[in-house]
């Protein structure tokens, strides 16, 4: 089901109207009986760009992708957060589950637009180090492979865009 389809208010029941707010052309759905606001936000996302080596030595792990969108090329490990999730805890947690590794979080490299099928989201990357585990492939990847930062493979638009950010970084 889509929010466009919604029309009682999940809070009272009350009728849905679509409306927009003055500082935006966006719609929300607001309910005519308890005034709740059902707010059309992009989705917040955790992601773990995982290096090793230094230099000129630099590299950065990364899955081929088997599901869609994106399948078959190469992405970094991570997820949506969910209700009550923090966001150290959903990486390790996403790590685990895509690579079977535990890993130690270091700095954000930044805040990205995406998309994710026809859904907003707003993907945060984090520089990530193995503490513990031998990755290998597990739930939505078939490979797993160490890359040079300088000389990544083809990666998602969003993973393109870190791996040029963390380059320009360490080159400094």
């Amino acid at each position: 089901m889509a929010f466009s389809d919604l029309r009682y208010c999940p809070r009272c029941a009350g009728r849905l109207e679509w409306r927009a707010f003055q500082y935006s052309d966006v719609h929300h759905p607001v309910c005519t009986n308890c005034g709740f606001i059902l707010w059309q936000n992009p989705k917040p996302c955790v992601d773990a760009l995982i290096i090793r080596g230094n230099g000129a030595r630099v590299e950065v792990l990364l899955g081929r992708r088997l599901a869609e969108p994106y399948s078959g090329l190469w992405d970094i490990p991570g997820g949506f957060l969910n209700v009550g999730d923090h966001l150290e805890e959903t990486l390790v947690r996403e790590c685990k589950r895509e690579m079977d590794i535990e890993v130690a979080v270091q700095e954000l490299i930044g805040a990205f637009d995406d998309m994710f099928f026809d859904t907003q989201i707003v993907t945060l990357i984090f520089a990530c180090k193995i503490v513990s585990g031998e990755p290998r492939a597990a739930d939505i990847i078939d490979e797993v492979k160490w890359f040079s930062l300088f000389e990544p493979p083809p990666t998602t638009p969003v993973i393109s865009q870190a791996i040029a950010k963390l380059n320009r970084h360490m080159t400094k």
